[in-house]
């Protein structure tokens, strides 16, 4: 496939991020905020709007099929290929999870959905994190049925963080990403709702 559709790709994502998360956009916005240079921006753009995922009336664009588009990073990335280690510990504590949010990991997929959703609710814990001293005492802790699961940071993560409280998640855009790239797209159909207004299947 054509480089410029690879939504793994860095610089394509800031522009797919960007338009996710904005709606309505020109082209000198998406340039100015997400510094990816004119050139690719307008590739990445002819591209897409070739293909339906966005539309130019009069000076503006606008995304046309915002869960299609999403859907096409399951072709590219895969959290499977991210995850670091998966741990079997205790229930879900209060304890592991103010060290977690001590350690300032990023959670992320259904644990980030929980403080979205008003009814989802899941007792894996997932995060992004590289901290190997913090994986270290994961494999110590005592074994149960809770399922901790640690992701490598990828994606220009950083431009996708958000706060809550003293807690760092995944922005709404970025959670349902990694639901879709996580097999578990299904889990994301209220956000999905609230954000663009569409229901999936």
């Amino acid at each position: 496939m054509d480089k410029i559709v690879d939504l793994s790709n860095e610089q394509t994502y800031k522009i797919v991020n960007f338009i996710l998360k904005n709606r309505q956009f020109t082209q000198k916005e998406v340039i100015d905020k997400s510094r990816v240079s004119k050139g690719w921006v307008s590739k990445v753009f002819r591209r897409l709007e070739s293909k339906g995922y966005i539309k130019k009336k009069n000076s503006k664009y606008s995304v046309q099929n915002p869960v299609d588009l999403i859907s096409l990073f399951n072709l590219f990335r895969s959290m499977e290929n991210n995850l670091i280690e998966s741990f079997s510990l205790k229930p879900k504590s209060e304890a592991l999870m103010r060290e977690l949010i001590k350690r300032k990991v990023v959670f992320c997929t259904t644990t980030a959905l929980q403080e979205y959703s008003s009814y989802y609710k899941d007792p894996s814990i997932n995060f992004y994190s590289e901290d190997r001293k913090l994986l270290e005492e994961l494999r110590t802790e005592s074994k149960g049925l809770t399922r901790v699961n640690a992701y490598k940071p990828d994606l220009c993560l950083e431009i996708d963080i958000e706060k809550k409280g003293k807690m760092l998640l995944t922005s709404k855009v970025r959670t349902i990403i990694d639901l879709f790239c996580n097999n578990q797209a299904y889990t994301s159909k209220e956000l999905i709702e609230k954000m663009f207004g569409e229901r999936i299947g």
